[in-house]
Order: C-alpha cells, then structure tokens, then sequence
C-alpha cells in the first residue's frame, strides 16, 4: 500500500525568526523549490511559505523594505496542510480532495512522530499514482472504488492547479492533456489542442524546438527545466513560462507519455523588474541613484579609455533647498527636486547619464568630450536652469545651484577619484559665493588634506584638553559697569597656535562635534560666571545643532545645578537659523528653557528676514544688533537709521537691545544719544581669558583644580565701570572687531 512516506520530498525547513531577506535569496538561489516549511525548536511544523505569494508581496510598494529585515513569521501561511508520512496515498487524495484541495496547490507538511519529515507537492502525488498504476494492477482492480475516487481527486487536482499542465504522448508529441490553467495561459481551448501536435498551432521553429526538448526529456530519463519558457499564445503575444517536464514510463519502463507543468512567471518577473529598479533608481525623481550612477561612470570610464577622449562629472548641490524644505515643508521641498530634475534632464544629451545621489545633490556623466568647452557650457546651462524661479503650488522660490567639474583623464581616471575631485570642486564654488561652477584645482587637494588634518586634531583636542574660554564683556551705559560676560569659544592647538573660530567652529559643526563642545563650554562657564558678581550675568551662544540634540534642555539644568549659578544670570544667545529649522520642535525647547528662568537672546538681529516674526512668535528677553550696522553708524544714514528703529521697538517691546562691534569713543557717543542701553566690543574690552575677566571684576579666578565649593568671590570694585575698562583697553580700539 502506498502512504505519503512514498511521495515525500526532503526539503530544508526554515524557522520563525528567519529573515524575509534570508528566504528572498534562498528562493532565487533554489529557483525549484516552491514551497519552504517553518519549523518549531522542536522540529514541529508551524507554517509554509509560497513562493509566488511570497515575492508578490515582496514586491509590492514599499514591501522588500517593510520585510525584509523582519521575522518569516509574519509573511508565513499559519495554517499549512500537515499530515502524517504513514497515512495511505489513496485515503489522502479522497479526504483532501472534499475539504483542503486548495491547499494541495500550495503543497503540503508531512510529518513522523508529528516531527518534520519533508514536503509534498502535487507533482509527487501524479508521480506516485503512476508508479502504483505499474505496480499493481489487480490490487487496483480490487480496490476499484478507491482508485475511481483517487482518479476523481487528481483530475480536480490538475484542473485546479493555478499552473498549466499538459501531457503528450511519447510517440508522435500529441496532446492528450491540458487542464483549465493552461487553456488560460495559451489562449488555446482543449479541443483545439487534444490530439494535435506543437506543429498544428505553433510556428515551424517552435514546433521544432519543443520536439527536441520532448526527445531530450524521453531519452534521459531526468527532469528537465527552462527557465524562461517564451510560448506563443493564440493572440499572438508570448506567454513568459517557467517549464519543468518529465518522462512517464509504462509497465516495460519505456517512455509513454511527457509529462509538463508549466508556471506563468510573468508576475514574478515584473516584481523582480520593480525590486531591481528600486534598488537602482531614485523613487523620487525616476532618476538613476548611487549605485547606477557609480554603475554607469565605471562603463563610461572603460569607453573613454577605448576611444582615448575625455569624460567630465558634474557634481551638483541645489543652494537654499534646505530653506525651502524647512519653511515650506517635505511636499513642497520634494516637488522642488522632481521640477529640478526635470531641468537637469533637459540640459544633458542623450548618452550622459542624471542622477540624484541623495538629498539635493545631484551628478552627471557628461561623455564624448574632445576638450573643457562641453564642460564648460553644460555647468553654464545647469547654472542658469536652476538659478530660474520655480512655480511650486503658489509659492514663487529662487534657489539656484553650485557645480563642481571634474575631467578623465587630467583629474583621474578612477570613478571614485573623479567623484571626489568634483567634490572639492563643488566645495570651492559654495565658497566663493554658491550659483556658479568651479572645476577641479590641484590646489584643493592639498586644501581638502589640510581640511583632514584639522578635522584629526578638533577630535583630539577636547579629550587633550586644548580648548579655553574667552569672556568680552557686556556694559551698561545708564549703570556704568559691566553688567554681563559672553563666553567665546578658543582652540591653543600645541603646534597651530590660536586657531581662528572661524575656521574650526563651521568644522565642528559639519562633522558633529558641536553638540559635545557647546555642552562643555556650558559647564566650564557656569563653574567660571559662579564667581563673579551677582549683577553680571554668562552669555552662551548656542549653535542650530545643538538644537537639534533633545538633550538640550537637561543638559541646561545639569550645568546650572552643578555650578551653582542661577538660571536668571544665565542667557543663551540664538540665531534665526535656530528657529527655521523644525520651527515648531525648537520653539518648544525655548519656552522649556525659558521656564527655567533662563534668558533667551536673538543674536545678529536684523541681518535675516525673518527677524521681525520670530519677535511676534517669541518673547525675547534681548535682541543684538549686527556689529555690521554699528561699525557704519556714523558714515551710513542708513545704518543708524536702522539701529534707531530696532532701540525703539525693543522699547516698545519692554526687549533689552545691545550693540555689538563697538570700537570708538564715537560710535559710543551716537549709540547712547538713539537711547541704547548696552554695548559690547573691542572699546570695552576684547576676549580675555577668564583670569583677566576676573582681576577686571576684581574676584579671584577658579581653580580648575580645586573643587567648586572653594571658589571665593569678592565683592565687585569700581574698576569694572567704563572708565576703568577703557583705561585698560584704549590702546587696542583701532583693531578690528571679531566676535568669535
């Protein structure tokens, strides 16, 4: 008697926990196994993975990324049909057949002991009811109404199966199967194909190719499989099938008929088609990403070396986007990138390859040059493309975009070192004022390694211990003293020296290294602000990226609590840029900082254009005005007109307003007569160490070595008034001024 032990087919079982990723390749690397059983700790079936179903979802929007980094269990049949390896073949068929047949289609678990023994699928069940026709036919006879049952079952089974089945005979390849699935897929009725040959509705070069695969099959023995079976149907279109075929022996072991299951794979190939262009273009933009891009500079390379002609990289940052996306929001700023690849698009010819890197940046391969003029005029036509108005649902913006140029062979020959090299360019064109093109210079090479080198030594030089604090103090003109320190970040770097703010504060903040140094300069300045007077107060200027650390707030509490200073001496000087990153996020943090008693300060007023708003949107406790307009006071009607009416709306306000840059007796004299309350700069005093901040304020300054409950403080003398600063100071005035 034949049981399911006959039929079964081992198969590797995977577990609950398995990736989706993990069963993805398994399936493109075993294009024969269909189905994958999921198996307990204990070697229990627990489900069964399909393949067709499995790369349907896989491919739908989004679904290779949903689920691929997630547990089988998720995507696997709950329910599979499971039966044990000693129950008869024909009771199976019989009972399957009136309540599971279509769980017969996806395959089946056979289990020993209830453990894992391997799998079935309907093809071994056709193959072992063959095998028992041959063997007996008088235990069939006996066992007739069994057998006709069986009989019933497999001719539902096949006319039920989603996957065309056909079977010829051996002799003359003549039809004589084909069920209801492959009357579907070739458009064919089964009466125009029983009892004819390929010859009779194929095409003589078909007809020939499928006899010779027929033969082939006949005379091995063995399965044989095309992959990528391209079968006419009626209409004339081609069906793209998967096709497995097999020889039926007869009682003498002579071939009888060709057995063929055919799988429509037309749906696969379109979800691999669609999982193969996720992976190489940009949703977004329909362009190329990275990894086509890279792809398609190395072959671009290859030809260039062939024809011995030259290739240019165009490296590509859209300026101001990152405003737009900010104040506008991710709708509008991704509309803004589709319309900016479309002009990209249209200033290339065809054979160069656009493709969007990520963010706003975007590279072209421009071939087929003979000399720089290509080049040239393709950077001038992005340039231009993108410097015009962009129309994006109501809102008129004006961007623009840098280019840098790089050139096979002269910069290189390697994709990696040309896409570098168009980076420095790039680098360069920002620099030198953004909405224009630089190509590649030697001499950026040399400045990208020193960039390197200076970016080595910032990350050493916290944990080395290189960075001090300056204070400049901030006077009161109607007090006549030093009412306030802003504490300024310096670098004494062992072997540089000083070096400039300027240089290493824009660094800090593009590598990340902000957030650790604007946290340590707010603890060693609360410590140093504990000890002076109770009238003056710490300022600390806080950078967008600081911002952009939820932290912020606790670190705030953490420094005054250790220090001991009060939250009311504290003021944390913003800039807008502050405010127009995550407008609403930010907002929050400040009211939370606020709330601490913290003062909040905007800081360069009057050079954004926003200013004015964010006054509306913020109860400032002090507004700065730019050191540019008080430096032309008294040369610029202008400028002190502007300085006169941001003194008047901070009185209006009930807002403090400081002037910063202030560098003569003069500008002082014209500042108080407009009624300002507060300046700061180089006539007052410079940046000085927090040893000469504290003889200026007549205290003791800290001993970084001592604990903090040592620190003495005396009470401030009167050489902390104007006239004793200035005494001290008169000489440096004629320098100019630098906040950082």
């Amino acid at each position: 008697m034949f049981t399911l032990r006959d039929t079964v087919s081992s198969l590797a079982p995977a577990r609950r926990d398995d990736l989706g990723k993990t069963l993805y390749e398994r399936f493109r690397e075993e294009p024969d196994t269909l189905i994958i059983p999921v198996l307990d700790d204990e070697d229990r079936p627990i489900g069964l993975v399909e393949r067709n179903a499995f790369f349907l979802r896989m491919a739908a929007e989004y679904g290779r990324a949903l689920y691929a980094n997630r547990p089988i269990s998720a995507l696997m049949d709950v329910e599979p049909l499971v039966v044990d390896a000693d129950t008869a073949l024909a009771d199976f068929t019989t009972d399957s057949l009136s309540y599971r047949a279509s769980d017969l289609l996806r395959g089946f678990i056979v289990t020993d002991g209830g453990r894992y023994l391997g799998v079935g699928t309907v093809l071994a069940l056709l193959q072992a009811a063959n095998e028992s026709n041959r063997r007996g036919v008088a235990e069939l006879a006996a066992a007739k109404a069994d057998a006709e049952r069986a009989q019933i079952f497999m001719t539902a089974v096949v006319e039920a199966m989603p996957s065309m089945v056909f079977v010829k005979r051996a002799d003359d390849h003549r039809y004589v199967l084909l069920n209801r699935a492959g009357e579907k897929i070739l458009g064919f009725s089964r009466d125009e194909v029983i009892g004819r040959t390929d010859a009779d509705f194929h095409s003589a070069e078909h007809a020939v190719l499928y006899t010779e695969r027929d033969r082939d099959v006949i005379e091995s023995g063995e399965v044989r499989i095309i992959e990528e079976d391209l079968v006419p149907r009626k209409d004339g279109s081609l069906a793209i099938l998967r096709t497995k075929k097999i020889a039926i022996a007869d009682a003498d072991g002579r071939a009888e008929y060709v057995l063929g299951v055919s799988e429509d794979i037309a749906e696969r190939k379109r979800a691999e088609a669609q999982i193969a262009r996720l992976a190489h273009y940009d949703p977004l933009t329909e362009l190329p990403n990275r990894v086509l891009f890279q792809r398609h500079l190395g072959e671009a390379l290859s030809r260039r070396r062939r024809k011995g002609d030259q290739l240019a990289v165009h490296f590509i940052d859209l300026d101001r986007f990152k405003s737009v996306n900010d104040t506008l929001g991710h709708p509008i700023g991704d509309e803004l990138l589709r319309i900016a690849a479309e002009r990209l698009r249209g200033c290339v010819r065809d054979g160069d390859t656009v493709a969007r890197l990520g963010g706003d940046e975007f590279a072209v391969v421009q071939t087929g040059l003979s000399d720089l003029t290509g080049a040239t005029r393709l950077a001038e036509r992005v340039v231009k493309a993108m410097a015009a108005p962009f129309d994006l649902h109501g809102h008129h913006v004006v961007i623009g975009a840098s280019v840098g140029v790089s050139v096979a062979p002269s910069d290189g020959d390697d994709a990696d070192e040309l896409l570098k090299k168009a980076d420095m360019a790039l680098y360069r064109a920002k620099a030198d004022g953004r909405g224009a093109f630089h190509f590649f210079e030697p001499a950026m090479d040399e400045q990208l390694q020193a960039r390197r080198a200076l970016e080595l030594d910032l990350r050493r030089a916290l944990v080395a211990g290189e960075f001090q604090l300056y204070y400049q103090p901030l006077y009161h003109l109607g007090d006549d003293r030093v009412t306030g320190c802003e504490a300024l970040l310096r670098w004494n770097h062992p072997e540089r020296g000083m070096v400039s703010p300027a240089d290493f504060i824009p660094l800090a903040e593009e590598i990340g290294l902000i957030v650790q140094l604007g946290e340590w300069v707010l603890r060693e300045a609360c410590a140093e602000a504990a000890t002076w007077p109770d009238h003056v107060r710490l300022a600390v200027n806080l950078s967008p990226a600081q911002f952009r650390d939820r932290a912020l707030v606790r670190t705030v509490v953490s420094a005054l609590a250790t220090s001991g200073l009060p939250a009311e001496r504290l003021e944390l000087e913003i800039t807008e840029s502050v405010l127009l990153q995550d407008n609403a996020a930010n907002m929050t943090m400040l009211h939370d900082l606020r709330a601490l008693g913290v003062r909040i300060s905007m800081d360069d007023f009057g050079t954004g254009y926003s200013s004015l708003s964010y006054l509306r949107s913020f109860p400032f406790d002090k507004i700065k005005i730019d050191q540019t307009f008080v430096r032309d006071i008294l040369k610029d009607s202008d400028a002190l007109a502007i300085i006169k009416a941001v003194l008047d709306l901070g009185a209006s306000l009930g807002i403090v307003t400081t002037a910063e840059g202030v560098e003569t007796v003069e500008q002082l004299n014209a500042l108080r007569d407009q009624g300002c309350a507060e300046i700061q700069g180089y006539f007052i005093s410079r940046p000085s160490p927090a040893s000469d901040i504290a003889r200026m304020l007549n205290v003791e300054a800290r001993d970084l070595r001592a604990p903090a409950q040592a620190i003495r403080l005396k009470a401030a003398p009167r050489s902390s008034t104007l006239s004793g600063v200035v005494a001290q100071e008169h000489m440096k005035r004629a320098v100019p001024s630098r906040k950082r």
